[in-house]
């Protein structure tokens, strides 16, 4: 239902691909529940990796973005994460939560999470061994890299709108701005009411351009020979846009930019701004500096050397 996940996938295979070269991966859903094949497979593996964002939350007995049970530490073999992340700014995990990961994480494995809030969080569910590699889809994104990015303004821009945080003065407002500081405008369907929100601007979208909501259409403008930015408030859309050696600014709509921006300084800018405002920093230079932490990323790589 959201494109993002495939963004996030892309990079999570590339790492376990490169890690475990010789070795069969099996694919387990996380939104639904496991069946009676799928812990028949459970097993012939060896290990388990949770991969991607958003999969823990402080209430898992509630909210299961992470499909799982406490029959599942039973059926399972042990699980190690990889890039994953906490839902929202919440309290402490509850003793149902703190339970659960305790008997489904590996406590022979560090863990990895996308985020310094995430890491704390696993901590206070009593889950130590964590170490924050930032996530996947930012590991390629090294100095080499980024130096290659523009830092000035393009002349179009590809820009997104969250279904699920939707704000429309806000988000006129972003629009507006674009519409005044680029030459063409186009917009990327990343999530599964992205287009149905963005209809509601109505007469605000005459001359944007709609890209479909598939990976490969957004790749594929990444990819061209348009001069071009992306802005937007869809986190991952920001971040493959980086990995294309596209200039990319995030408006923040949630924690997950907010943790990326403190922690490994990308950049992410504030929702409640002016067009003026929008206008003032789409026509400054970006800077990128990451401070990607390359050596938890290594220290987790190799403990399955």
């Amino acid at each position: 239902m959201n494109v993002g996940d495939f963004i996030i996938m892309d990079s999570a295979i590339k790492r376990l691909e490169s890690t475990f070269p010789l070795s069969q991966k099996i694919h387990f859903p996380t939104h639904e529940r496991i069946t009676r094949v799928g812990f028949k497979r459970q097993k012939e593996i060896s290990l388990n990796f949770l991969c991607g964002t958003n999969c823990l939350n402080s209430s898992m007995l509630i909210h299961r973005q992470w499909n799982i049970g406490l029959i599942n530490s039973l059926l399972m073999k042990k699980v190690i994460t990889l890039g994953v992340g906490w839902g929202n700014y919440q309290q402490h995990p509850d003793t149902y939560t703190s339970l659960l990961l305790r008997r489904m994480l590996s406590a022979n494995h560090l863990h990895s999470v996308r985020d310094s809030y995430t890491e704390s969080q696993l901590k206070k569910a009593g889950v130590k061994n964590v170490i924050n590699t930032s996530c996947p889809t930012m590991w390629d994104l090294t100095e080499q890299h980024c130096a290659q990015i523009p830092t000035s303004k393009a002349e179009n821009v590809v820009f997104t709108l969250t279904d699920y945080r939707q704000d429309y003065d806000k988000d006129l407002t972003l629009i507006q701005a674009l519409k005044e500081s680029y030459q063409d405008v186009y917009f990327w369907v990343q999530g599964s009411q992205d287009y149905e929100y963005f209809k509601t601007f109505g007469r605000h979208l005459d001359g944007i351009k709609v890209i479909p909501a598939n990976l490969s259409d957004f790749d594929k403008i990444l990819l061209s020979s348009l001069s071009l930015d992306y802005i937007g408030t869809r986190l991952h859309a920001g971040i493959r846009a980086l990995q294309k050696m596209r200039r990319s600014i995030i408006i923040s709509v949630d924690n997950r930019a907010e943790e990326k921006r403190k922690d490994f300084n990308l950049t992410v800018i504030p929702r409640n701004l002016t067009v003026s405002e929008y206008v003032d920093i789409f026509n400054q230079h970006v800077e990128l500096q990451l401070t990607i932490p390359f050596s938890a990323i290594n220290e987790w790589k190799a403990q399955f050397d």
